[in-house]
């Protein structure tokens, strides 16, 4: 007789089945290791399988079985996923970067990142269905109207960009262990001006004003009677102008260092978000680009992929890696 016929826990060791896919057609686009789970990417969802000994090491429990628990309600099909997590499992991936860059913690910041960004896109979307439904209420008549705790919503979301920009700080420091804190772009500038990266350096400045000014913002509004008491933070909910138009919510910074200009509050929230995305898929491209391993001796390269040639299951994964074979 196999002793393994009275082992309770056997099931722990032997072969199964998960069931993933919240609806038809919800395929499966890509497995992802980060940190000790596994990460199923199908086109309309993020879950992660949970191994019933992770769950009880010790194996005091055999009633505990493997499980699958959603992450996130976005899969290979939204553009954001495919442009962060799924991208940085594809350039984190094992061999193509230095041993020195910590492979699972870039993948592990990016999936934070993407939390990050559905999160602001989802107070966007809120916030756009507040503005729509005043919008379909107003007329001459109508009274002048207020969207609830515009002030706090605003600087909820401002709060929230600073975390995903603090992310972004993170995938630079992951190449460079220095880089980091106040002041982190100039600093990988520097390191950067001494490996000839002109065109790096250059995207770099084209952003750095935007993160330090994120930055700044949000300090104003957690410590607002510091260095910062002299900025200026202005969110006005909606005014009536003088030639009897009412103008919708909006938001203006000043200060010596870092000025936004009068800005609709819904048209803020929209750029803010294409920006981050924009700033940390093309970082870790640039990065991944510049530290790449060879292979057999031959170079490895980031390159851009036309959405043509994409696979359906990875259409928004925008780079990939190519060898410049020579041999």
């Amino acid at each position: 007789m196999n002793p393994s016929d009275n082992d309770q826990f056997a099931y722990r060791s032997q072969g199964g089945s998960f069931t993933v896919g919240s609806e038809e057609g919800d395929n499966m686009s890509a497995f992802v290791k980060v940190d000790d789970q596994l990460m199923c990417i199908t086109r309309k969802n993020i879950q992660t399988v949970l191994m019933a000994d992770t769950i009880d090491p010790q194996r005091t429990n055999s009633n505990i079985d493997h499980n699958v628990q959603h992450v996130l309600p976005y899969g290979s099909d939204n553009e954001f996923v495919g442009r962060t997590f799924q991208q940085a499992s594809i350039l984190f991936t094992e061999h193509a970067l230095p041993k020195s860059v910590d492979h699972n913690k870039g993948v592990s910041i990016s999936l934070s990142f993407l939390k990050e960004i559905t999160s602001l896109d989802q107070i966007k979307n809120d916030y756009f269905r507040e503005e729509d439904s005043i919008k379909t209420k107003l007329s001459k008549n109508t009274q002048l109207p207020s969207l609830p705790n515009l002030e706090q919503k605003v600087k909820g979301f401002i709060s929230n960009t600073d975390h995903a920009c603090g992310l972004i700080m993170e995938i630079a420091n992951l190449f460079y262990p220095d880089v980091k804190g106040k002041g982190w772009e100039s600093k990988l500038i520097s390191k950067l001006n001494t490996e000839s990266q002109d065109d790096f350096i250059k995207f770099i400045k084209s952003f750095e004003t935007y993160t330090l000014g994120v930055r700044r913002m949000r300090n104003k509004i957690e410590h607002p009677y510091d260095e910062l008491k002299d900025d200026v933070l202005n969110i006005e909910n909606y005014k009536l102008t003088p030639d009897n138009t009412i103008s919708p919510p909006s938001i203006i910074y000043e200060s010596t260092a870092y000025n936004l200009p009068k800005i609709k509050v819904s048209a803020f929230m929209e750029s803010t978000i294409i920006n981050l995305v924009n700033i940390f898929e093309s970082l870790l491209a640039y990065l991944c680009n510049l530290h790449a391993e060879l292979f057999a001796g031959d170079k490895r390269v980031v390159i851009s992929v036309p959405e043509e040639k994409r696979e359906e299951s990875a259409k928004h994964v925008g780079f990939e890696y190519q060898i410049l074979w020579t041999k």
